[in-house]
C-alpha cells in the first residue's frame, strides 16, 4: 500500500475552459490527495463529474498540471485508473463475456478467476444476460467487477449507489472498503452523506466549479470551514 504522506494525485493551477464560456468551468489552485479514501460532494453542476473526466483523462485541462505519484502526464492513457460512470455502457455481450473480455486484456482470464469475480459481485445468476439489459443495481455491480478486474492503482466513481438497492449499496461499500484496503486509492463522488461519512476519509467540496475545501472527514462533518459547505450539509444548499 502507498505510504500515507506520498502523493498519490497532485494538482497544480489548474482550469478547464467550457465552450463559450467566459470563465473556467473548473478551477483548481492546489490540491494534494494521499493514499485514502476521498470522497466529493458538492451540489450538482458544481463540476464533481467534470472533476473525475479530468483524473481519467477523458477531458484535459486548458491549464495547469496533474501529476500522479509525483509524474507529470501531459498527454496520458491513464491505463492504472478505472472510472466507473453513473450510467455505465458495456460490450454488447453477456455479463460473462465482458468480464472474460477485459480478464484476456489483462492476462488474468482463467475459469476460476471468472468464477470468482462472477460470485464476489453476485453476477453468477445473470451471467448469461445481456450486459446492457440488467437492472440499475446489476449494471453498477458489473461496472464495478469491471473496473477492478483492470487492476488499476487509482478506482474513480461516479455515483455508484445512485440507482442501487439498500443490499447492492451496502455490496459496493463493503467492497471498496476491501479494495482500499489492498492499496487502491479510492475517490467516490456521491450525493449520500451518510454514505460519505461511512466511507470518507478525506471530503472534497466543490461549489461553482471550485475546491474551497479538502478536510479530513471527522474534522468536515463536526465544522466544515466553509459557509457554503455548512449550508450543504445542513439542505440550505440543495442538491
Amino acid at each position: 500500500m502507498a505510504k500515507k504522506t506520498h502523493n498519490v494525485i497532485s494538482i497544480e493551477k489548474l482550469k478547464l475552459l467550457g465552450p463559450n464560456t467566459t470563465g473556467p468551468i473548473l478551477e483548481i489552485g492546489q490540491l494534494n490527495l494521499k493514499a485514502t479514501i476521498t470522497v466529493v460532494l458538492g451540489p450538482n453542476g458544481a463540476g464533481k463529474s467534470l472533476f473525475l473526466n479530468l483524473l481519467q483523462g477523458l477531458i484535459s485541462p486548458t491549464e495547469g498540471t496533474i501529476a500522479f505519484n509525483n509524474r507529470i502526464s501531459i498527454k496520458p492513457t491513464y491505463s492504472d485508473i478505472s472510472l466507473v460512470m453513473q450510467n455505465p455502457q458495456f460490450l454488447r455481450k453477456s455479463v460473462e463475456n465482458n468480464i472474460k473480455f477485459v480478464l484476456k486484456l489483462r492476462n488474468k482470464y482463467s475459469h476460476k478467476n471468472l468464477l470468482d469475480v462472477l460470485e464476489r459481485f453476485a453476477l453468477s445468476k445473470q451471467r448469461e444476460f445481456f450486459a446492457n439489459n440488467l437492472s440499475g443495481g446489476e449494471k453498477q455491480r458489473l461496472a464495478l467487477a469491471l473496473a477492478i478486474c483492470k487492476n488499476p492503482s487509482i478506482l474513480l466513481l461516479d455515483e455508484p449507489t445512485a440507482s442501487a438497492d439498500p443490499q447492492t449499496t451496502f455490496m459496493i461499500e463493503k467492497i471498496l472498503t476491501e479494495e482500499f484496503s489492498l492499496g487502491r486509492k479510492v475517490i467516490l463522488v456521491t450525493h449520500d452523506i451518510a454514505q460519505a461519512k461511512r466511507l470518507g476519509q478525506d471530503i472534497i467540496f466543490i461549489y461553482k466549479g471550485k475546491i474551497i475545501e479538502h478536510e479530513n472527514a471527522k474534522s468536515f462533518f463536526k465544522k466544515p470551514e466553509k459557509k457554503e459547505s455548512e449550508q450543504f450539509l445542513s439542505g440550505e444548499i440543495t442538491l
